[in-house]
């Protein structure tokens, strides 16, 4: 038996434990079907998915072998997702390589990395998906009527009310991202506003935006890292911060 039928075989084998729904498997010309009954989607496979990665970590290797074209599905992705999440509790996990992907090091250098390798892909991308604010977090829609807009806007005012604002304080906003946040409570509020990232294309967006919206003498921001703020000697009436948890973790932010 040759070392390709003999990897297939293996690689059959350990698929057939998601068994749920029926599924194709093909590969160089053969097919496998997993579980009874008609197929309800087929799995392309183009280059070979390790078994090894497999049973070390199922969920790492399937979504990496779909991200870097190594496999396609043939039907309804959803409905793929939707059966192969649904029995999660059959997925191999690695703990370890699963907390450092959740987890990874807070230093500045690696979070600077993060933030650049996301965010400073252009402007332009995330304008062709985001609505008119440029928010890159949840909305809140009141209606069902409301657009992505509208929903950002209603977010943005209930963070707002909840700062108690007073025309004349000052507001910092702690990963600013594109400065909607900002120039919405300097125009309603009369407050003066300082966001910090560490985006460089945040950084020229939201400078661009204070600009065109001649908010100069009360908006500003800064490429700054959060932890040179407690010897920066600025002080502030009110800090928000929208999704930095994410990034940093609870603790960091608490801590510092």
């Amino acid at each position: 038996m040759c070392a390709n039928m003999l990897e297939e075989k293996t690689m059959v084998h350990f698929l057939n434990r998601f068994t749920d729904y029926p599924f194709l498997i093909r590969w160089e010309g053969h097919e496998d079907r997993i579980g009874y009954g008609n197929p309800v989607f087929a799995v392309n496979i183009k280059e070979r998915i390790p078994v090894k990665e497999l049973a070390d970590s199922t969920s790492l290797a399937l979504g990496e072998a779909y991200m870097k074209g190594k496999l396609d599905v043939e039907g309804d992705l959803y409905e793929a997702l939707d059966h192969f999440l649904g029995q999660m509790d059959k997925f191999a996990v690695n703990q370890t390589k699963l907390k450092g992907l959740l987890h990874t090091s807070n230093s500045r250098k690696n979070q600077k990395q993060e933030v650049s390798s996301h965010y400073d892909i252009g402007n332009d991308f995330y304008k062709l998906w985001l609505d008119e604010t440029m928010n890159y977090s949840c909305g809140y829609f009141k209606t069902d009527e409301d657009t992505l807009y509208e929903a950002q806007v209603n977010k943005t005012d209930y963070i707002l009310q909840k700062l108690a604002l007073i025309e004349g304080m000052s507001l910092l906003d702690v990963g600013c991202g594109w400065g909607f946040l900002l120039l919405r409570a300097a125009k309603k509020y009369k407050v003066r506003g300082t966001g910090i990232t560490l985006s460089r294309e945040q950084y020229d967006g939201f400078r661009a935006r204070i600009e065109e919206e001649g908010l100069e003498d009360l908006v500003t921001v800064k490429l700054m890292d959060y932890r040179d703020l407690e010897g920066s000697g600025l002080e502030f009436d009110r800090v928000v911060s929208v999704g930095m948890i994410e990034h940093v973790g609870g603790k960091t932010m608490t801590d510092s």
